[in-house]
């Protein structure tokens, strides 16, 4: 019988450690031998959207449910399977990220990765620019962020619904052609 409590301790140890907010280094890989800085975060508009995410890569398509919120210096990351399980939660304040991974879906990607996903596709270019590897460039277009590498490839690309503007767009896609995933993005609002 003990033997039993002992192990069932062990357990219920490790499901908390598991879950238990992580702090985690505010950087993202670019491509497979470039990592950067992420942007700390700063917003002057409140920013809140609901999404239906759906990956694909290698043939494959996995969805998932964000809902983002940002406003100041602080930017918020809810992840949800499509059934509503919360699968993560990421904290970006000041310079601090703090990640809790509840479930872990290897067909996904990190939470991470998504965090720098959603900072590509809506923080200003100003605040990405200076983190870039000399050569690097990130070029707004009529309907389209593109991240383009220092022998002018694209990277990453981003699609919204409507123009720059002065609001916060809403990205519909993002495309990353060095990974080889894509993110087909609904507004749930």
């Amino acid at each position: 019988m003990k033997r039993i409590q002992y192990w069932l301790m062990c357990f219920i140890t490790l499901l908390l450690c598991s879950c238990a907010n992580k702090p985690i280094s505010p950087e993202t890989w670019l491509t497979k031998g470039v990592k950067v800085n992420l942007p700390a975060p700063h917003f002057d508009q409140v920013y809140h959207d609901q999404q239906l995410l759906t990956f694909s890569y290698n043939g494959q398509q996995h969805s998932l449910i964000t809902m983002i919120d940002a406003q100041n210096d602080a930017l918020s990351v809810v992840g949800l399977s499509t059934l509503g399980i919360r699968l993560f939660k990421i904290d970006y304040y000041g310079k601090v990220i703090t990640t809790e991974q509840n479930i872990f879906i290897k067909e996904l990607p990190s939470a991470s990765q998504i965090l720098s996903d959603i900072m590509f596709s809506i923080l200003p270019i100003e605040q990405w620019q200076p983190l870039l590897p000399k050569g690097w460039q990130l070029i707004d277009t009529t309907e389209q962020r593109l991240l383009i590498d220092e022998q002018q490839q694209t990277v990453i690309e981003i699609k919204y619904r409507q123009p720059p503007s002065s609001q916060i767009r809403k990205p519909t896609n993002i495309k990353h052609h060095i990974f080889g995933y894509q993110i087909a993005i609904s507004s749930m609002e």
